[in-house]
């Protein structure tokens, strides 16, 4: 297997709701407890809408950039094992949160904060003190857990994430958050790679249904089979 490192595939969801996210400085943890710290956070997706049609097209594609023509099989035996970034919600429905879950797919996403960098997380308006080189209004940035547009459990957010396919002690199709935009306030749920600063726009108050950016697979029940 060549040792050449792929580029990943890029994927936008929109107006997804966040679960547990860490991606503010200060928020990075280990992963279950143990090794590197890492920022993460998970996005609730309904099964046949864009976002997930998004997600099910930028796997197949991570997988098809590694495995080549063999990226189906492979992809057949990771969705048995739950090793792709997109997965039933209902498997959470005995843990902590697992009423957000019901009914629901969820994509996993995390960062390695010891060999990447940290999200870009920014707000939903644009910040007038700061422009780009050609003089356009940048969007605000928010980098304190306590300012009041940071991403929280049922938030809604647009979120950007790199998509990758590996293979080390077993093969899978993988997240990491490229970047992640506030867009408005949500229920708050209780239970026990550099971005491109162009990537979000500042938000209307009356926005329209937004759609994800990647391909549609839909009317196919087991996407990876």
């Amino acid at each position: 297997m060549s040792n050449v490192k792929l580029e990943p595939t890029q994927v936008t969801l929109k107006e997804v709701v966040a679960v547990f996210p860490k991606v503010l400085r200060g928020q990075e943890e280990a992963f279950q407890g143990k090794g590197d710290p890492y920022w993460s956070s998970s996005f609730l997706v309904n099964k046949g809408d864009a976002n997930y049609n998004a997600m099910v097209a930028g796997i197949k594609a991570a997988a098809e950039k590694k495995w080549k023509d063999k990226a189906q099989a492979t992809l057949k035996v990771c969705a048995a094992k739950d090793k792709l970034a997109l997965h039933d919600g209902d498997m959470k429905a005995g843990k902590a949160y697992g009423a957000a879950y019901a009914g629901k797919f969820y994509v996993s996403a995390r960062n390695n904060a010891l060999k990447s960098p940290a999200p870009v997380v920014v707000d939903n308006v644009v910040d007038p003190t700061k422009v780009d080189s050609k003089g356009k209004p940048q969007l605000r940035h928010i980098t304190a857990m306590n300012d009041p547009h940071a991403p929280y459990s049922g938030a809604i957010v647009n979120v950007v994430l790199d998509l990758f396919a590996y293979q080390n002690e077993g093969e899978g199709v993988a997240a990491s958050i490229t970047g992640i935009q506030f867009v408005r306030d949500g229920e708050r749920l209780s239970g026990g790679g550099v971005l491109a600063p162009d990537a979000f726009e500042a938000i209307p108050e009356a926005a329209e249904t937004a759609q994800a950016t990647t391909g549609t697979a839909a009317g196919n029940p087991d996407p990876f089979a």
